[in-house]
């Protein structure tokens, strides 16, 4: 199970969706579909706050990924602890190389809206 709560931005054209709980097959579906109503608008940037994530699984990075090769690393961030549980994970699948990375949603907010 997962929970999404949608976050205001001070800049209009930055999506923030926080997620929580556990990102799986069973709900990558309803995460694809949250992903794309987000990014519905064209030129918007979508930041994912990953922090109350306790497990992602291979169908759910299937869904970032996909969202990361259609906004681009420039229109596309992940908060992420670096010490959580799924930080390790996406040391090794390099999410680094197609979403920007950061560890706040202000931080990443404004590396989003400089670029």
């Amino acid at each position: 199970m997962f929970e999404v709560e949608h976050h205001a931005s001070d800049d209009p054209q930055i999506v923030v969706l926080a997620l929580a709980g556990e990102l799986d097959l069973t709900n990558a579906g309803a995460l694809e579909e949250r992903v794309e109503q987000a990014v519905s608008m064209n030129g918007v940037r979508l930041v994912l706050d990953l922090r109350r994530v306790a497990f992602i699984d291979s169908a759910a990075l299937h869904v970032l990924f996909r969202a990361a090769r259609d906004l681009g690393k420039e229109r596309f961030g992940l908060v992420v602890e670096p010490q959580s549980t799924i930080s390790r994970t996406f040391e090794i699948v390099s999410v680094s190389e197609v979403a920007t990375l950061g560890g706040s949603v202000d931080d990443l907010s404004a590396a989003l809206s400089s670029s």
